[in-house]
Order: C-alpha cells, then structure tokens, then sequence
C-alpha cells in the first residue's frame, strides 16, 4: 500500500499542552508530521490519514532529546484553539492551520 508523509509548521504564541498530559510545553514553533495511506479502488488519487505525530524537541526532563508525539486532529483543534488571543486581531497562517499573531506595533 502506498503511502506519504507530510511536514508543516505550526507556531504556537503560549505555553499549552496537549490532550492526555499535563507536560506544559513551551510556545515556539512545532513540527507536525502526518502519515497517510493511498485509498485503493478509486477512479481517483485519494488519502487517508493513518497518524498524526507533533514533534516535541527537548524538554525539562530530558533536554536535547527529541519526540513524535501521537495527536489527533481534534487535539490540535483544541490546543490552537486555546492558543488563540482574540485581543491580537491578526493571523499568521501556516502550512495546514492558521495561528493567531500578536500585534508588534
């Protein structure tokens, strides 16, 4: 079966955490990696996400060290959501998802 993976960026403004962990990690700029697989029997090209993967670079407990976390859609969702200050007013937009941009003005 054939499959891809995919990269993009996503740019967090705060500190957040992810569904099922209580680990608060920092803002910045994260990885997400998704793996999908080619839907077969179709008159067209089409995929199926079969995983979703946040890489995490170092933390408190082991700097240097870096991780593919599993997180879902809905997680991401949420934890972009959460992220987002209605008071910065602008966007930046990433490869897959829009994040909020404080005003620097």
């Amino acid at each position: 079966m054939e499959t891809r993976t995919t990269r993009s960026k996503l740019t967090f403004l705060h500190d957040f955490t992810l569904t099922g962990s209580d680990e608060l990690l920092p803002a910045g700029e994260y990885d997400l990696v998704v793996e999908e697989e080619r839907l077969q029997g179709l008159t067209f090209v089409a995929y199926r996400q079969k995983a979703a993967f946040l890489q995490v670079t170092g933390n408190p407990r082991s700097p240097g060290r870096t991780e593919m976390r599993p997180v879902s859609n809905a997680d991401l969702k949420q934890a972009l959501g959460r992220d987002h200050d209605p008071a910065a007013g602008s966007t930046i937009t990433t490869d897959a998802h829009t994040v909020p941009q404080k005003d620097m003005t």
